[in-house]
């Protein structure tokens, strides 16, 4: 086991009371490290420093995300899913006239339909907590 003797920017992440830090590892010298007491594969002595990390109090507590955060971090989650179905699935048949012009005008109506569905996803009532992904068009 490898005991860390010193270590620096603790923080509790989560509930569980993971905490992120840099240790001083004696072959790689400053590196990060999420110290995890159920970890039991690791080489590093993790009940000693956890208890060292505790013992000095200068771990920043865990302070879970507001709402605002929440709901901000999701519509970025639902923005980019809907761009990566635009840039996979709409663009390459779209941005290609010899598969567009090989279309009906009933299939090209239908990628159009799901095309600006996929950008008014946005507009949906419950946007972005529940957000509703249209059919793409087979």
């Amino acid at each position: 086991m490898i005991e860390i003797k010193q270590y620096k920017n603790a923080k509790v992440v989560n509930g569980d009371g993971d905490i992120d830090c840099e240790i001083k590892h004696p072959i790689h010298g400053w590196i990060p490290f999420t110290l995890n007491l159920n970890d039991a594969g690791s080489d590093i002595d993790v009940k000693k420093l956890s208890d060292n990390i505790k013992l000095n109090g200068d771990a920043q507590s865990y302070t879970p995300p507001t709402e605002d955060e929440i709901v901000t971090q999701k519509a970025i989650e639902v923005r980019e899913t809907r761009n990566a179905l635009l840039s996979i699935d709409v663009d390459p048949i779209v941005s290609n006239p010899l598969r567009w012009a090989d279309m009906t005008n009933s299939k090209q109506d239908e990628w159009k339909k799901y095309r600006q569905e996929l950008l008014d996803i946005t507009k949906q009532t419950k946007f972005p907590k529940v957000v509703t992904y249209p059919k793409k068009p087979e």
